[in-house]
């Protein structure tokens, strides 16, 4: 497959899932329009939907909560600010909302409290985060396109800390 990955090449979440993408011998495609899937591993910009919509399959972006509680830009610091026991590793479907599409693979991940929450992001997050990247292209790289709707009753958007 050729995958496209959006975002800032420098940060470990980028770094982490092109690692994953060569692993699996997938190419990386610097063209949407001519992808099969893109990945954002990190997501700090909202990007037009045409864009978004351009690869074969769509956009899959990482949201380190369990979609759809905590959608928003701060929900790993809410999370120890409300002092929750568990986040989740997700890639959903990019769609027109901010976190609201289909979701392609879920992880729960225990919050260790003793870390602050970059050295638990680094630790725990992106190791499920590769993980369950690997699951959604292994899938995808069969024909299998995993949606499953968020329910809407369990939304929470946490505000911008």
């Amino acid at each position: 497959m050729k995958v496209a990955i959006l975002g800032d090449s420098s940060t470990a979440a980028y770094t982490e899932a092109s690692q994953i993408v060569t692993r699996l011998g997938h190419d990386i495609a610097s063209d949407l329009n001519n992808s099969d899937v893109a990945i954002a591993p990190l997501l700090t910009e909202i990007i037009p939907v045409d864009r978004l919509n351009a690869p074969r399959f769509g956009t899959l972006i990482f949201h380190p909560s369990p979609l759809p509680f905590g959608r928003g830009a701060s929900s790993l610091k809410w999370a120890y600010r409300r002092g929750d026991q568990i986040t989740a590793a997700t890639w959903f479907w990019a769609d027109k909302g901010i976190d609201t599409g289909a979701i392609c693979e879920q992880e729960i991940i225990k919050i260790d409290h003793g870390l602050r929450p970059r050295e638990f992001y680094m630790e725990h997050v992106i190791p499920a985060m590769c993980r369950t990247l690997e699951r959604c292209l292994t899938a995808l790289s069969i024909g299998l396109k995993r949606e499953i709707k968020q329910q809407e009753a369990y939304a929470t958007y946490e505000a911008k800390i």
